[in-house]
């Protein structure tokens, strides 16, 4: 719900400095349907990761995508019916098996034995999740996940321990706000004076003053010099 509206104003922020946006990479909190789909149409791969109920195959069924149709078991199908929505709004497809398939099949005692008929329900965005998913199982997507934990995830615990955001203090979503706000300003600023020193730092380490073949001979000599005790001389 609150990912449309993000993005949105990330698009534009990128676009002002010609940047386009092809990749997200978000918590698992933003893993729905609608937000898989919205990102596919508008061309932006979307690294996050599947969580919850889904799962990306039905135990024992084949799903044929031309007939976009479930075989179960025993061999026989389980076409698609219709739509209908779930306890939370949502729209999913319904899968059904003819109803004397399952009163005549040996294995009904096992796989339905309270219902009169095998059903399938399926989120009506079953493709984008199965997508998602595919591609958290790559080297790629198992390596994204990794920079998620190792960068955002730390963000979180500072602000807590050491920003004072266990608790706000404020009420209202626009006091909520200013204080998200100035706490991450401080957090960035902090960042990027400790990325200033540690660039200046390397530079120095990195632009040594290139010594003349004499200038070298000399410090060899100073340095044997030293460690025979002996007066150092030019």
């Amino acid at each position: 719900m609150h990912l449309p509206r993000l993005l949105t104003g990330l698009q534009q922020r990128l676009r002002t400095h010609q940047l386009s946006l092809r990749d997200l990479l978000a918590d698992a909190g933003y893993a729905n349907g609608p937000n898989y789909a919205l990102l596919e149409a508008q061309g932006v791969t979307a690294w996050i990761p599947v969580f919850g109920h889904y799962k990306p195959e039905v135990a024992g069924f084949v799903y044929d995508q031309g007939a976009d149709q479930y075989t179960c078991p025993a061999g026989k199908p389980l076409p698609f019916q219709k739509y209908a929505t779930n306890q939370d709004g949502g729209w999913h497809k319904l899968y059904l098996a003819a109803y004397r398939d399952c009163q005549q099949c040996p294995l009904k005692a096992t796989c339905i034995p309270k219902s009169q008929c095998k059903k399938i329900a399926k989120t009506i965005y079953d493709a984008a999740y199965r997508r998602a998913w595919q591609r958290q199982q790559t080297r790629r997507g198992q390596r994204l996940r990794r920079v998620r934990q190792s960068t955002v995830e730390p963000v979180f615990g500072n602000l807590i321990h050491h920003y004072g955001l266990r608790r706000m203090n404020v009420r209202g979503l626009a006091g909520a706000h200013k204080t998200m706000l100035l706490t991450s300003v401080a957090f960035n600023l902090k960042k990027l004076l400790r990325y200033r020193h540690q660039l200046h730092q390397s530079a120095v380490i990195a632009l040594p003053r290139p010594l003349a073949a004499a200038d070298t001979r000399f410090c060899l000599r100073s340095r044997w010099a030293r460690k025979q005790n002996l007066p150092l001389r030019k």
